[in-house]
């Protein structure tokens, strides 16, 4: 037996597909049938494709053969996720459940997007796996994040831009939720690019930055807040010049 990820019911291996990385019924499968328009196929001559969802704008990649659907929205026959729902609560996100789901989904793709983001280049999609049930990334597997060469047009697969030489400690803000974390000028416009409001932007020595942003996760118990969380960066990194203006 098999559980269906979108409606929880449990069918028979034979009656359920594999669809963005999870189990899905047939009924559940018909509802998104149309969901997903080819954006791009197999750009750079990889066996991969991408797909814009057609009721949210929301692009994700796919390899060839597989199946997909959007990373954030749900639909009328998906069943509340119990941890995305305590997700919520400490956010203190006031809508309904999907709605909830689907802000944290969305949230978690906007993150992912920018920490791709490196000049020259626009960021068209990405996979993660879990999602849009989850709100986060559950495995690892991905068919990748995929952008285009702003000059020349080409579509190849992007690599995460590394923090080694990060130099600043960061706050912003998505909508109803806050997110901190450390990167360097790129990371923190990445994240405005894709619609974060920057409220603090420290700058300090790399080391300094790290050993802070270490102390902010164990303060809080993860990077993203919700908007009535007190949040001070000085707190842990009191030497930090603000240099917020860089990025308004």
């Amino acid at each position: 037996m098999k559980q269906c990820i979108n409606c929880m019911s449990r069918l028979p291996r034979k009656e359920v597909s594999d669809v963005a990385w999870c189990h899905l019924c047939e009924p559940c499968l018909r509802v998104v049938a149309d969901q997903m328009k080819l954006l791009h196929d197999r750009p750079s001559g990889v066996s991969v494709q991408i797909y814009q969802c057609g009721w949210c704008g929301t692009a994700r990649s796919c390899g060839i053969g597989f199946q997909t659907r959007c990373l954030v929205c749900l639909d009328d026959r998906s069943v509340p996720d119990p941890a995305v729902q305590r997700i919520a609560r400490r956010l203190d996100l006031s809508g309904t459940w999907r709605e909830n789901s689907e802000v944290i989904a969305a949230t978690t793709v906007k993150i992912r997007l920018a920490q791709h983001e490196q000049p020259g280049w626009t960021v068209l999609a990405t996979d993660m796996h879990g999602l849009p049930w989850t709100g986060f990334r559950w495995l690892t597997k991905s068919h990748g994040t995929w952008g285009r060469d702003d000059e020349t047009g080409e579509v190849r697969q992007l690599r995460k831009r590394s923090t080694a030489e990060s130099d600043l400690l960061f706050l912003v803000r998505y909508g109803k939720v806050l997110k901190f974390g450390r990167g360097n000028q790129d990371r923190v416009r990445g994240h405005v690019r894709h619609g974060a409001v920057p409220v603090l932007v420290l700058s300090a020595p790399g080391q300094e930055v790290a050993l802070a942003k270490e102390r902010l996760k164990r303060l809080h118990r993860g990077d993203l807040l919700s908007l009535r969380t007190p949040v001070d960066l000085f707190a842990v990194l009191p030497d930090g010049e603000d240099v917020t203006d860089r990025f308004g």
